[in-house]
């Protein structure tokens, strides 16, 4: 291996440690997909490959850049970002960019993202920044002309023209990257300043970009925070969590489910990722009722929700179920929330959680870390083989499934980590003990309350190892065909994806009932997202659920 290829090699591995939490790049890397995406010419792998060429010499290397080759545009630009920015070299991406697609919009939107990615140090904070750039794209093409023009004639004759074209991200970079004048240290901000409030004047704008533009001005200049956190939930960027608690009433019981006694409410909370989210209300459902009617009760509890509070929660939402040890496998994502019966798991992300750990007051270091572990290792490779595989009837270790049925003797799918076989619940310390930084889990075999070897393995799992998330197939069919369903509907770039993921899975097929998506459990189990406040009080005060850990 020559110098520069070892070089490579190196840079990449100390991107891995940049990326210890999965979401921080996240969002600007699609950004960065898009803008190439829409960038003319493209779409051809012969013109990608150009671009992969010129940008490893831009690095100095003997080589171009190395990613993995895709025919599908998306899928290849998903690869070149990530690659490059994990390379430390979204500056040389750029730099063959200009070569290739000079005078292209798409080439001007893509400088300016990456010169607030690589220079976040400008006169607005980065974040708030890409949130703008992001709203302006959704705009049509000709949008902010007026105001440009308006713009460079004003600075024309005030003596202090632009050095750029006529075009909205080519002023926006200019104003972006200037560097501050001693004798004027505040006149880059106040000039883009000015240029947004044009902007946000500008006759087809959208209601979001005005927003968006007043929640700066009206910031104070030394306030980084409320811009960046206004700027999201403007630009449509907020996170909303709809959390159902299930309350078990008369555990511990032996009784089946259908038998035992329950409660519910539900909490809504609405932020942006790395704030405090803000508590937007509680619905408790009157009274007790028996497990058989859960389904029934929990149409009837959404369905009043959703008429109290007229809004729509299909836009970027996450239903978590907090349910009780008895009901983790229980089939949360067919509740319907609306007319037609149309269960939830079309609509918005669905998960379960695990309620008892929820309610710890003390939630330990191991869950922590092992979240922070969930794409640790995502620097290349299928992100779904970093799932480990465990199963009570997996013969010598590697086959999954139910050994009386016709998948007895099946694999288990390839993963960097060795599948269990599961034989004792003292196994699974062992093997997660062996694998720090295994954190998602798959079960070859469903969790069953009343099976008491997946039972406490899965719980031991949870409560004393620290696994964040856990997925299997309710009906006990071959996890492997889970994953090949995984990675034709929407093939995760991260384990962090994997909830969007699984819904494009329960989207497809959706009318026929034997389909893999209508078997998905995906136990989600965030620990940043904990609310302390909901059980205290309960009763459905406006504190009730106010308040992270």
């Amino acid at each position: 291996m020559s110098f520069r290829r070892r070089w490579l090699a190196g840079a990449l591995r100390a991107g891995r440690g940049k990326h210890q939490r999965h979401g921080r790049h996240w969002k600007a890397d699609r950004q960065l997909e898009a803008i190439l995406l829409s960038t003319d010419g493209l779409h051809e792998l012969a013109v990608r490959q150009e671009l992969l060429l010129l940008t490893g010499e831009r690095m100095g290397l003997d080589s171009p850049l190395l990613v993995r080759e895709s025919p599908d545009p998306a899928t290849h630009l998903r690869a070149i970002v990530r690659t490059a920015r994990r390379a430390e070299a979204l500056g040389a991406l750029l730099d063959a960019l200009l070569v290739v697609r000079q005078n292209d919009i798409g080439t001007a939107w893509f400088r300016l993202a990456v010169t607030v990615l690589t220079r976040p140090d400008g006169p607005l904070p980065g974040a708030c920044v890409l949130s703008i750039v992001g709203e302006l794209r959704a705009h049509p093409p000709e949008f902010g002309r007026t105001a440009v023009i308006h713009y460079m004639n004003e600075r024309r004759a005030g003596g202090r023209s632009l050095d750029c074209r006529s075009v909205l991200p080519d002023v926006l970079f200019q104003l972006y990257d200037a560097r501050e004048p001693i004798a004027d240290p505040d006149a880059p901000r106040r000039d883009l300043l000015g240029f947004l409030r044009l902007l946000a004047a500008e006759q087809d704008r959208s209601s979001r970009l005005e927003a968006l533009v007043v929640s700066v001005l009206d910031a104070r200049p030394t306030d980084q925070l409320a811009p960046v956190v206004a700027a999201a939930r403007a630009s449509g960027e907020r996170q909303v969590i709809i959390q159902i608690r299930v309350e078990e009433e008369d555990a511990p019981s032996d009784l089946p489910y259908t038998q035992r006694r329950y409660s519910l409410r539900g909490f809504h909370y609405e932020g942006i990722a790395g704030a405090r989210p803000d508590f937007h209300c509680s619905w408790p459902a009157p009274g007790l009722f028996n497990g058989d009617e859960l389904m029934l009760r929990g149409h009837e509890f959404l369905a009043a929700w959703r008429a109290r509070e007229q809004v729509d929660w299909d836009a970027n939402k996450r239903v978590e179920f907090l349910l009780p040890d008895s009901l983790l496998g229980y089939p949360a994502e067919l509740w319907s929330s609306g007319a037609g019966d149309k269960p939830l798991s079309r609509r918005c992300q669905v998960v379960v959680r695990s309620l008892r750990r929820y309610k710890d007051g003390f939630p330990h270091d191991e869950w922590r870390r092992r979240w922070e572990a969930l794409d640790r290792d995502g620097v290349s490779g299928d992100p779904l083989e970093r799932i480990g595989w465990m199963s009570p009837d997996a013969a010598g270790g590697e086959t999954c499934g139910d050994s009386n049925s016709a998948s007895e003797g099946r694999r288990c799918p390839d993963s960097k980590y060795q599948s269990l076989r599961l034989t004792d619940r003292a196994d699974v310390e062992d093997w997660l003990r062996h694998n720090a930084d295994l954190a998602c889990l798959g079960l070859g075999k469903p969790y069953d309350h009343h099976d008491p070897l997946i039972r406490d393995a899965v719980l031991d799992a949870l409560l004393e190892d620290g696994i964040p998330v856990m997925v299997w197939r309710r009906d006990a069919g071959d996890p492997a065909h889970l994953l090949d369903e995984l990675r034709n509907a929407k093939p995760p770039a991260l384990l962090a994806e994997l909830p969007d993921s699984v819904l494009e899975v329960r989207k497809r097929k959706r009318h026929d009932p034997a389909s893999v998506g209508q078997q998905i459990t995906l136990l989600w189990d965030d620990p940043t997202c904990v609310f302390r406040k909901q059980d205290s009080p309960m009763s459905g005060t406006r504190g009730a659920g106010e308040g992270a850990a």
